[in-house]
């Protein structure tokens, strides 16, 4: 797909250049200028000086030569378009040019000689969120000012040989590719460099780097910056500037620094590499001068023989990985201070580095490392060093504790003058069958400590090849008695937990079944017989079967199996109390659903149709009407509250109820009833029978006759005749003449 565009970029601008020609000679003839482009707009602002804001169509070319920009132009602004081709002396003898900013266009192409000779004192170059972008050689030739370029958010950026004849910054930020050329980055018109050094910053930002070629860096430069990049192979001579101020090399992964990367040629001030991943260094690819070197916080997996042979003022090397260390990896000369701290390092080479003696040392310093392979005369440095201005703490050698270290020791430095420094300030490592020899933890140890504690009585620690048997420790003398501790605590804990969940439930279930007590006693689950006839058999018997009580003055009545006259007495009183009042009237309900509801239901279910119709009529007479009420309502409905619509009717009736069941009751009171033995109901509780079949009626225009003469000794109004519908009796009311 890359070789695919690049191929593209090649071939259009070759084509559009022809007819560009074409076209700008047909522009410049008639006196046409970018004004007069379709999509293209001219403006002044002030003074007579022009700004061009052009928003072509997308498949809209776009070729520019000299003439066709206004010389008053100060700004130019393009979007859009499928390609922008600028010809030489496009920009010619522009006096006020400050900012050109091309966005969102497929092909840009700057031919040589495109900025010849620009006025201008300072020109800033934008080019955004373009396909692609080419720097032929010499575009920006021959200019009077400084110039500035921002390259950002483009897929592809090719450089070609000398493109800038002068540059103060310029900036490659989120580019899939950048393609440099040889010589991309020579600046011929610097100037004078001045005090300061030299000017030009180019950064490279968030960019893929497939190869930096030979001598792409050739002119000085104040810096040069690669940040979160992805870059090849740096090669032979990629850097060959006189002077580069600094060098900085940041979250940059690196496949190869080759042999001569960074030429001998060249002095840098401050050369840093930090949180880089490197494979490899090859042999001499830094051997410039440096003031200063810096690697932090990177991962390096091979540093090869003289990678870095420099003279080098300060060198620090902290933080890193180091996989493969070999020897003579870092030859520094002419040195002040060197700093190796805090480094992980694989396998450690002899001589990995070589430091000439120098009567200007201020220190070396060899601090909290890890190495884990260290061979044969690789902390051969020490003898150099003076031993006052050498700091050497806290090392840890995965190397296995033991009383020959210090032969050890004397391997690793070719001497024995400090071994006693190297002792006393390094760590081992204590394996498991140190760890049970010397009944030491295992982990790591100071070397003297382990040598002092252990080295002096010549304990030596070795398998033991003698004859062994086994033992029976399945016995019960043999279990850990804290294990067994530990599962008393652990049954302990679990009864507990399920004690405590017994009682959560049981305390669940008590509340719930005196809550349902509670809704009971209080009416919620109540089936209100006066409003409703049809009535739950289950229910009934739990309601019979609760034992409800009325709690006065530390006194409790309890509903009899059999009422008695003293007992409604009773109740009669406390309802008349105000402080019992309410405890009573619910009694009264509770004594009325079950001694008259109940039975009456009961009975009326055993009883014929015929039957309850003439208790009915028997009960229209013996329940008047409450006094309030003069006239019954013209239609009876089928559930009406008690008699009286109070706990005081309710009351009389069952008294009334009480009188008529007693043994002693007169033949009077008798007679009054009905001739079975069904207990009186209230007239306004009927409901209509769901049958209602003619043939029933008709059974029940029959035993009317047969009946006639019982009922006429009554005197009541019982004597009127039954009605062909149950409607007709309570349509009457107590007071219609029959």
């Amino acid at each position: 797909m890359k070789s695919a565009e690049r191929l593209l970029l090649v071939l259009i601008p070759g084509v559009l250049v022809i007819a560009g020609v074409f076209l700008g000679m047909a522009m410049a003839q008639k006196g046409y200028t970018i004004c007069d482009v379709q999509g293209c707009n001219c403006t002044v602002p002030a003074g007579g000086w022009k700004n061009v804001n052009c928003y072509l169509l997308d498949d809209q070319d776009l070729v520019l030569q000299q003439g066709n920009i206004p010389k008053e132009t100060t700004e130019i602004f393009l979007s859009g378009g499928h390609s922008i081709v600028f010809n030489s002396k496009t920009f010619n003898s522009l006096k006020a040019l400050a900012l050109l900013r091309i966005e969102k266009v497929r092909s840009v192409t700057i031919e040589p000689k495109a900025f010849f000779n620009i006025q201008s004192s300072s020109l800033l170059v934008q080019i955004l969120s373009c396909d692609a972008l080419l720097l032929r050689t010499q575009a920006f030739e021959d200019m009077q000012g400084s110039l500035s370029t921002e390259i950002m958010k483009t897929k592809y950026v090719k450089l070609e040989e000398s493109p800038f004849s002068k540059l103060s910054n310029c900036t490659f930020e989120d580019i899939d590719e950048v393609a440099l050329e040889k010589g991309a980055f020579e600046i011929k018109n610097l100037g004078s460099i001045g005090r300061h050094g030299p000017v030009s910053v180019v950064l490279f930002e968030n960019v893929f780097i497939l190869d930096i070629q030979k001598e792409v860096f050739r002119t000085s430069l104040a810096q040069i910056s690669f940040k979160d990049c992805r870059i090849g192979n740096i090669n032979f001579e990629a850097f060959t500037s006189a002077q580069i101020s600094t060098v900085l090399l940041v979250n940059t992964s690196i496949e190869r620094m080759e042999t001569g990367a960074f030429s001998e040629r060249i002095l840098i001030v401050d050369f840093q590499i930090s949180k880089c991943t490197i494979q490899t260094l090859q042999t001499k690819a830094i051997t410039a001068g440096m003031a200063k070197l810096t690697v932090n916080h990177s991962t390096l997996t091979d540093i090869e023989p003289n990678a870095i042979a420099s003279t080098v003022a300060k060198v620090e090397v902290i933080g890193n990985q180091i996989i493969n260390f070999f020897s003579t990896a870092i030859t520094i000369h002419n040195w002040n201070s060197i700093i190796m701290d805090q480094n992980i390092i694989k396998n450690l080479y002899s001589d990995f580095i070589v430091i000439s003696k120098s009567s200007e040392i201020e220190g070396f310093s060899f601090k909290g490392n890890e190495i884990y392979n260290a061979m044969e005369g690789s902390l051969d440095f020490i003898q150099t060093i003076d031993e006052g201005k050498m700091l050497f703490d806290d090392n840890f050698f995965n190397q296995g504790c033991g009383c020959d270290l210090p032969d050890w020791i004397k391997l690793l430095t070719n001497s024995t003058a400090h071994t006693a420094l190297i002792m006393d300030s390094s760590f081992c490592r204590v394996d498991e069958a140190l760890s049970k020899c010397f009944s030491l933890p295992e982990g790591i140890i100071n070397m003297q400590n382990f040598s002092e504690k252990t080295c002096s009585n010549n304990t030596i620690c070795e398998p033991y090849k003698g004859e062994t048997r086994t033992i029976n420790t399945t016995g019960k003398i043999f279990v850990d008695s804290d294990q067994s501790h530990k599962q008393s605590w652990l049954i302990f804990i679990i009864v507990l937990i399920g004690f405590f969940i017994m009682a959560l439930v049981g305390t669940f279930v008590a509340l719930l079944v005196r809550g349902s007590r509670w809704l009971k006693r209080k009416g919620y689950f109540r089936n209100h017989y006066y409003n409703n006839q049809q009535s739950n058999e289950e229910e009934e018997e739990e309601e019979e079967n609760t034992i409800v009580t009325i709690d006065t003055e530390n006194e409790k009545l309890e509903i009899p199996q059999e009422l008695t006259i003293e007992f409604l007495q009773e109740l009669s009183k406390r309802l008349d109390d105000p402080a019992t009042h309410q405890e009573a009237s619910d009694m009264i309900e509770r004594l009325y659903e079950m001694f008259i509801v109940d039975e009456s239901y009961e009975n009326n279910n055993r009883e014929e149709e015929a039957h309850l119709y003439e208790e009915l009529g028997n009960l229209s007479l013996q329940i008047p009407p409450p006094p309030y009420q003069e006239q019954a309502p013209a239609t009876a409905q089928v559930s009406q509250a008690p008699p009286e619509n109070g706990p005081r009717g309710i009351l009389k009736l069952m008294e009334e109820k009480f009188s008529t069941n007693e043994p002693n009751a007169s033949n009077t009171d008798l007679s009054n009833t009905s001739t079975s033995s069904t207990k009186p109901i209230l007239t306004s509780d009927y409901s209509e029978p769901l049958d209602k079949d003619v043939h029933l009626y008709s059974e029940l225009k029959a035993r009317e006759e047969a009946k006639k003469d019982s009922i006429k000794s009554n005197g009541s109004m019982v004597l009127r005749p039954l009605p062909d519908r149950p409607g007709y009796l309570f349509q009457a009311g107590p007071s219609t003449k029959l």
